[in-house]
């Protein structure tokens, strides 16, 4: 018998996580990488927003926040196995880099649309 998990579920650890995991997926399909890397990012990522699911749809203590718990601790174990301390970081905080130029170009290109129809 597993014993039941009740200490705060980490909501926001989990959600940087994913940010990271979904940096490190652009990062590894920009370089062309294997597809079994980008699969096991992927599986990474499914498994902490299930954790995530399960956590708030279960109360501490119980037996589905419990396995909220141990997925997200087995999650990121096979998180730890996809980088090393060989892995480098800067084309992960590029594609991090390019997102947030390319949402703010967006957000630039409305703020002029809406410049132009106000003054029409």
């Amino acid at each position: 018998m597993r014993a039941l998990r009740d200490s705060p579920f980490p909501f926001e650890t989990v959600r940087d996580l994913l940010g990271i995991l979904r940096m490190l997926y652009a990062a590894t399909q920009r370089e062309g990488r294997n597809a079994r890397r980008l699969d096991a990012i992927a599986r990474v990522g499914r498994e902490l927003t299930k954790a995530t699911d399960l956590a708030r749809r279960h109360a501490p203590g119980s037996l589905g926040f419990t396995a909220a718990w141990e997925r997200a601790e087995a999650a990121t174990l096979a998180l730890g196995e996809l980088v090393d301390a060989t892995t480098p970081l800067e084309p992960t905080l590029r594609a991090a880099t390019d997102r947030i130029r390319r949402l703010g170009s967006a957000g630039e290109r409305e703020r002029r649309r809406q410049a132009t129809r106000q003054r029409s």
